[in-house]
């Protein structure tokens, strides 16, 4: 590619060239061959550029080694590129590796190389994810420019790694331990129970002939002083399903560097996850959007974490939510009763224009958190700034609350939560649906 310096220098040389036929009469001579010269060595530079250079480096033979493609969130990967000339010429040029703003990178991801022909050189760098899903690297950019500078040839190097990241085992453990009581994650909250043959003693009643006399209270008998036999009652504890689903459109892709929407709405879910198994409850997911419709069925073991995991470091949000959609897809895929709990954007908890009465009316128990964009808005000190933010967040606030107020209409126990509060608010609701045998 020809830089517009080399077009400007082209065009003063022959503007220049044409007024030297006419100093030619005067007797300056000279100005023809200069002005001749200087078209010439611009020409033959770009010409080489164009043809010679550019043929030695579509030779260019490179290479890329991730040390592993499957990485947790913040982890340090390393990365060897090997670059290879086995042209007949010598090189000189810039190179970058094309990764996503989700990555922190060190090292040689980009620099200046001089390679004669047949040599190779490695360049080592190292990358950090920074957000959770599929994400591509490369292709690799060369960049060759000519010795004055007139000109460049861009070579891209269709070479494409792709690293799935899952999330980080550390924001797991420091939400749970920031924001909750360790004595909630390390005792069972088991207390959705019914009367029948179970373990811990419930009370008594009368005897009916289906009873097994097995469990008649004789030490009551007799009691009343008619010969009225009792019969022992127990606890049986019960196993609840709980379904989170995320909201993995487009809108929740909110944040910046290490904070991203999307990305809290997983580790919540999984934070209050642990919790549930606690208790042996089964716990299962939904990631849903226009594009997404994920389900991972109920388990009461950490599998179901474990596909969770692995499905988001497939994926990225895209498409748009809607929350009939949502609750039509949550219908068709569970059937056994189960509490429901939903985690969207506030982009999605806006649309209750476009949702029906009907599709709002669940037989299961849903409980709703819009998350707040307050913590995911890039803070300033510029006083301007400052203001107008402010301003913006309580008119999102006014606009969150009155959906709340919509979907509580419905019989949807819904919230405008700020991210700090998410997990404590689905614990609480998780432990209060559970004394009052919801999704049992």
């Amino acid at each position: 590619m020809i830089k517009k310096r080399a077009y400007s220098i082209l065009a003063i040389l022959t503007i220049g060239l044409l007024e030297s036929y006419i100093y030619n009469l005067y007797g300056y001579q000279m100005l023809t061959f200069f002005f001749l010269s200087g078209i010439f060595i611009v020409s033959a530079d770009l010409w080489a550029l164009n043809h010679g250079t550019f043929k030695a480096m579509n030779q260019l033979e490179v290479r890329r080694i991730l040390e592993r493609e499957e990485m947790k969130k913040g982890d340090m990967v390393r990365a060897e590129l090997t670059i290879r000339n086995p042209s007949k010429r010598n090189l000189h040029f810039q190179y970058f590796d094309t990764l996503a703003d989700v990555f922190d990178l060190k090292g040689d991801y980009t620099d200046s190389v001089y390679l004669k022909k047949g040599e190779t050189v490695k360049k080592t760098y190292y990358l950090s994810p920074e957000a959770i899903g599929k994400y591509s690297i490369g292709p690799l950019k060369v960049i060759c420019s000519d010795a004055l500078g007139l000109g460049f040839i861009e070579y891209v190097a269709d070479l494409i790694s792709t690293a799935r990241i899952g999330p980080s085992s550390k924001d797991t453990f420091m939400q749970r331990s920031e924001r909750l009581s360790n004595v909630i994650f390390t005792n069972g909250l088991h207390i959705s129970r019914k009367a029948g043959q179970g373990y811990n003693f419930f009370g008594i009643r009368s005897y009916n002939d289906s009873d097994d006399m097995r469990h008649v209270a004789w030490n009551r008998y007799n009691l009343t002083g008619n010969d009225e036999l009792f019969v022992k009652e127990w606890e049986e504890e019960r196993q609840i399903d709980a379904i989170i689903l995320i909201d993995y459109s487009i809108g929740s892709n909110l944040g910046y560097g290490k904070l991203r929407m999307f990305d809290f709405m997983v580790t919540s879910a999984i934070n209050a996850s642990y919790t549930m198994l606690k208790n042996q409850d089964r716990v299962g997911y939904i990631i849903f959007s226009s594009d997404h419709q994920i389900y991972i069925k109920p388990s009461s073991r950490s599998e179901s974490i474990e596909n969770l995991q692995k499905k988001v470091a497939e994926i990225r949000p895209s498409g748009t939510f809607n929350i009939g959609a949502a609750n039509r897809y949550i219908r068709k895929t569970v059937k056994k009763n189960a509490m429901i709990f939903m985690i969207i954007s506030p982009y999605s908890g806006k649309n209750t224009e476009e949702v029906l009465p009907q599709d709002l009316r669940m037989e299961k128990q849903e409980y709703m958190y819009i998350i707040n964009p307050r913590g995911f808005y890039e803070t300033h000190d510029t006083e301007i700034i400052g203001v107008f933010g402010n301003a913006l967040i309580i008119n999102e606030n006014k606009i969150l609350d009155t959906n709340v107020k919509f979907y509580r209409k419905f019989g949807i126990v819904a919230r405008n939560v700020i991210k700090e509060r998410i997990l404590v608010s689905l614990i609480s609701d998780y432990i209060n649906g559970r004394e009052s045998n919801r999704g049992a």
